[in-house]
């Protein structure tokens, strides 16, 4: 079986893929877990049911709503979703990893033709406007919604997670963060409904920054490529999740069925180009003045459904 070059969401679902069909595992992972990450933090139903063999203990999520200066759409999600930290939901699909048999190296690993590649996502250069993302986790009343607070061409989503904490994650323009020192805090004092949702809630870690941010497929050449080292996709979704789970899985399968890498690649693309080419549109939409009013008239369980893949 070929090696697994990292070892959080994506391949530890190869791994787990893996080990159920009783091959050996070898995850190598530079980075200690657990540990804070700038995601989402929004698992979809479809996770919950992937990984059915787990127990994964977040808060539930019923509700969306999209949030501009001027205008508001609340939908009830199709079936409730779960908020969880990476802080915790890495940590248990490893030890899931290690209780069922594999072994796991501290390392980089070498990434060679037979690899499952689920390292994450490599720097990039990127000329012109740039995005980055930032997180970070406060205190205080929660409730069962995933909320979306558009600014610009940004935004920023706030859910619950674990241990009655709420999840701040969001996007936007370098240019935007720097005007502000990179300060999370003054960034988010300068949109008034955020602040005000803010408002009375203690910040309980310090700001997680990360970027540029590079949206579609990645370069990768050799391997079985998975989670985002196959792709990124806008956040505001909230399928960033599922996609890394879904792939891991699709990765581990593909080696078992003796494909080859590019093949598996084709399987991938066929997974989550639809999903993505909907995200791809709702994002450049995003800057329009018109689209608040358009989502006004939009059901929202179909906004939900088109920006996500549907693996089986």
């Amino acid at each position: 079986m070929p090696d697994i070059i990292g070892a959080s969401l994506a391949g530890c679902a190869a791994a787990l893929e893996l080990l159920k069909q009783g091959h050996p595992v070898t995850l190598f992972e530079k980075s200690r877990f657990p540990r804070h990450k700038v995601c989402g933090e929004f698992l979809d139903p479809q996770v919950v049911r992937l990984l059915s063999g787990l127990q994964l203990e977040g808060t539930r999520i019923t509700e969306t709503a999209l949030i501009w200066p001027k205008a508001e759409k609340r939908f009830a999600l199709p079936e409730p979703a779960l908020g969880i930290s990476r802080y915790r939901l890495d940590q248990v699909l490893l030890e899931a990893a290690l209780a069922g048999g594999a072994s796991l190296i501290q390392d980089t690993g070498k990434v060679h033709a037979q690899a499952i590649v689920a390292h994450g996502r490599k720097p990039v250069s990127q000329r012109g406007q740039r995005l980055f993302g930032y997180k970070a986790h406060f205190s205080g009343p929660t409730n069962q919604a995933v909320e979306l607070y558009f600014e610009g061409i940004g935004y920023t989503g706030v859910n619950p997670v674990e241990d009655g904490l709420t999840n701040v994650c969001g996007v936007a323009r370098e240019e935007d963060l720097k005007a502000v020192g990179f300060d999370g805090d003054r960034w988010l004092a300068r949109q008034p409904k955020l602040a005000a949702r803010l408002d009375g809630r203690k910040r309980e870690m310090e700001w997680l920054f990360t970027g540029p941010l590079f949206y579609g497929a990645t370069e990768e050449s050799l391997g079985y490529v998975c989670g985002d080292a196959l792709s990124f996709v806008d956040p505001f979704t909230g399928s960033g999740m599922l996609c890394a789970i879904a792939t891991g899985q699709l990765a581990a399968r593909s080696v078992m069925e003796g494909l080859s890498p590019a093949e598996h690649l084709e399987r991938c693309r066929k997974l989550l180009l639809p999903a993505f080419r909907w995200s791809s549109l709702m994002r450049r939409a995003l800057a329009w003045s018109i689209v608040p009013r358009l989502a006004q008239l939009l059901p929202g369980p179909l906004l939900y459904r088109y920006s996500r893949p549907n693996p089986k």
